[in-house]
């Protein structure tokens, strides 16, 4: 077998979360160029939710080299709402926790929540009171007409599934474009400088007063 013909095993990652950030750029002018941008709420926003995933998956990956397989994939297999949450202790060592008050982490909190009610849709019983003036008839299927309230007609004609009620999925990219840039385009000796960081150190904690037991035999 010469040099030439001798077959040579090859690897590379493949990086899901650049692929998915240009999906969202895509997604970002359609929304906006569209009069009725409701039919792209939902895989805008599971985009986005899946494009967080996979950011922070890439960064747990990377602390291999440092913390070993073991750590890297107990990482990742966490929920998501923990990779979000020990993401920042994890890159500045403990030093630092993520602020939760701050709106982006409340950004992406939501975008978490509303992406598990969208991918887990359930069919749920609503109740409500209505007077006369809040009431149409409706022909319901085999059954007639029927008195309906105008809340529910809005509702079933909601093809956003209200995914988009506490922000928009242009807020929610907002969000994630400066999580992007506070947190993986910043150099890790700069990190202390991101406002989204509280130092771990300064949060009130409680004092271990003692470290020894002593037991006092009769």
């Amino acid at each position: 077998m010469t040099d030439k013909d001798k077959r040579y095993k090859y690897a590379f990652r493949a990086i899901k979360s650049s692929q998915l950030w240009r999906a969202l750029e895509k997604f970002k002018k359609h929304y906006l160029d569209t009069k009725n941008p409701d039919f792209l709420v939902i895989p805008y926003i599971l985009t986005c939710a899946a494009y967080l995933e996979s950011k922070l998956n890439d960064s747990f990956h990377d602390t291999e080299k440092q913390y070993g397989n073991d750590f890297s994939y107990a990482m990742m297999s966490l929920s998501l709402p923990n990779k979000l949450k020990v993401l920042v202790p994890v890159l500045t060592n403990g030093k630092f926790v993520i602020n939760k008050e701050h709106f982006v982490y409340q950004r992406l909190i939501s975008l978490i929540r509303v992406r598990n009610t969208i991918a887990h849709a359930k069919s749920e019983l609503k109740e409500i009171t209505a007077n006369e003036d809040e009431v149409v008839n409706e022909p319901i299927m085999n059954s007639g007409i029927h008195k309906i309230p105008k809340h529910f007609l809005n509702d079933t004609n909601d093809i956003t599934l209200g995914a988009s009620k506490t922000f928009t999925p242009l807020e929610y990219h907002e969000a994630l474009d400066k999580f992007k840039k506070w947190f993986f385009l910043r150099y890790p000796d700069k990190l202390s400088e991101v406002p989204m960081l509280i130092e771990r150190s300064k949060i009130p904690q409680w004092e271990e007063q003692t470290r020894t037991f002593v037991k006092y035999m009769d």
